[in-house]
């Protein structure tokens, strides 16, 4: 075998991710940080009503996703129209499952006396983890080598709690 040719035959260690299994990871990594930013501005909030903003947020952040990517899709016979929208629907799922495990988080933090500013903090590291988590897995699954995906989790770490920063700014 030539040396071109092992430099262009693939890697059969190299794992892949498909196109949805991308739109996965991306909503979920969306959703984790549209919950992690939301959180810090429910600290006035009763507790059903940090419940209620976080998902409805969630919720509106979905349907806006969904949209997006439905109106930016392909208008091919497979994916046009009303087939469109429910694979995103289906595909874009987990920017809103992400929602509750930070929810939950605080939820039970307060049900065991912890007060309401310790609480958000939980639940807003609880999604940044979740975050950190996902992208770092995505980057693996893309293939990128341990170095890669050590440095994917450093920056999304960076960038996200950059975030969370400036949201903390304006509270």
């Amino acid at each position: 075998m030539s040396e071109k040719q092992v430099r262009t035959s693939p890697d059969p260690h190299r794992r892949r991710v498909g196109k949805d299994g991308a739109e996965r990871i991306s909503a979920g990594c969306y959703g984790a940080l549209i919950a992690a930013t939301t959180l810090i501005g429910t600290h006035d909030a009763s507790l059903g009503g940090l419940v209620l903003v976080v998902v409805i947020t969630n919720l509106i952040y979905y349907a806006t996703h969904v949209f997006a990517y439905t109106v930016g899709a392909p208008t091919d016979a497979e994916h046009g129209g009303r087939k469109a929208i429910e694979h995103h629907l289906k595909i874009s799922a987990p920017m809103i499952s992400v929602t509750f495990a930070p929810i939950i988080v605080v939820v039970v933090f307060e049900l065991f006396g912890v007060g309401r500013d310790d609480a958000l903090v939980a639940g807003v590291v609880t999604a940044l983890l979740y975050l950190v988590s996902v992208a770092t897995t995505g980057a693996y699954l893309r293939g990128l080598r341990p170095l890669g995906v050590a440095l994917v989790g450093i920056l999304t770490f960076v960038v996200s709690a950059a975030l969370v920063a400036a949201k903390l700014s304006l509270h």
